[in-house]
């Protein structure tokens, strides 16, 4: 039986958004996952576009140095502003790199979808995700934003912050309501995080998407303090009345972040 995907979208755009930005970002986004370098009659088909809005569009991101402009082809590739980026961001990055092996190893373990979420300037970030042999597999998105009162992936490292940047990041926090299951106030969020640490592990339990359930536990740098955190998603009807699958996840969880904490303090 051939394995079923969800993808998790993540609905109509927010107030006050820049639409022209959007849409630089997603021709932006285009060329740099296009296997070739792309034409401008390429950009015009695919957002359906007017040849002279599509070129100013590229012209201005080639300004900036995000894209570079092949004179004899006419063709757009990535330039090296985002380049330099990449390379201002690998040591934040490393993680990534360097443990996708164990967060393979937590799916295989767990038979569900792991994800590693990254702190990253007072934002935890969806980083990386691995999928299992199951037959149900939550689809991720890489590089998203993950609300610190709805999801496991950033409450595991928020819990485990130095107490005063724990605080600035609650006090910070927009309390968007996903469903009828997500923290919406100051108060319940820090008897959460409080909870997190108690038992060393953050729940979501349909907080962010309705029918999900996600766990996860931090990873801790030398200094001993959270840098990322391991997590798996799945649907709630796989976890909610099997508390021996859940104690199996955990402890998957458990191991598997003990040994990437245990590696970054080497």
């Amino acid at each position: 039986m051939p394995k079923s995907t969800k993808t998790i979208e993540t609905g109509e755009a927010p107030a006050g958004h820049i639409q022209s930005l959007e849409k630089g970002l997603r021709i932006l986004d285009e060329i740099i996952s296009a296997p070739a370098p792309v034409k401008l009659a390429e950009i015009i088909k695919r957002f359906d576009m007017d040849k002279a809005s599509a070129f100013r569009f590229l012209q201005t991101l080639e300004y900036r140095g995000f894209l570079r402009k092949n004179a004899e082809t006419k063709e757009y590739e990535v330039g090296g502003r985002l380049y330099y980026w990449a390379s201002q961001l690998r040591q934040k990055t490393r993680i990534i790199d360097a443990y996708h092996g164990q967060l393979e190893r937590l799916a295989n373990l767990t038979q569900q979808t792991a994800h590693l979420g990254l702190l990253v300037n007072d934002r935890v970030l969806l980083a990386d995700f691995a999928h299992s042999n199951s037959i149900v597999s939550i689809q991720h998105s890489i590089g998203g934003v993950e609300p610190i009162h709805a999801s496991a992936a950033a409450k595991a490292i928020v819990a485990f912050l130095p107490k005063d940047r724990r605080e600035r990041m609650v006090e910070a926090n927009e309390f968007i309501k996903f469903t009828d299951r997500t923290i919406t106030t100051r108060a319940e969020l820090m008897m959460d995080l409080e909870m997190c640490r108690e038992r060393g592990y953050a729940v979501d339990a349909g907080e962010s998407y309705g029918g999900l359930h996600c766990v996860a536990r931090p990873v801790f740098d030398a200094q001993g303090e959270p840098v990322a955190s391991v997590g798996i998603s799945t649907v709630t009807a796989l976890v909610g009345s099997d508390s021996d699958h859940f104690r199996r996840i955990t402890s998957a969880l458990e191991l598997i972040a003990g040994e990437i904490s245990r590696d970054l303090a080497d």
